[in-house]
C-alpha cells in the first residue's frame, strides 16, 4: 500500500480525541481506519439506494430482520 502526505483541518476536539484512543497505534493508522470505515459506509449507502431505485423501498420487515441479525 503507498501512503500520500496530506494536510488536513479537523475539529481540534475530535482530534484531541482521536490522538488519545490511538495511543497504541499511530494517528494515521487511526484517521486511515476510520476514513476505509466511511468509505464503505458511504458505498453501501449507494447500492442501498441503487436497490431501491430498481426494486422500490426495502419493507419495514426486511429493514427489522436485518438489524436484527446486525445488531449495534
Amino acid at each position: 500500500m503507498s501512503t500520500e502526505k496530506v494536510s488536513l483541518s479537523l475539529d481540534a476536539a475530535l482530534l484531541a480525541e482521536a490522538r488519545q484512543r490511538a495511543r497504541d497505534s499511530s494517528l494515521s493508522a487511526y484517521v486511515n481506519k476510520g476514513l476505509r470505515r466511511q468509505i464503505l459506509a458511504d458505498r453501501q449507502r449507494e447500492l442501498l439506494d441503487e436497490w431501491e431505485r430498481e426494486f422500490g423501498p426495502i419493507s419495514v420487515e426486511a429493514q427489522a430482520e436485518m438489524r436484527a441479525l446486525w445488531p449495534d
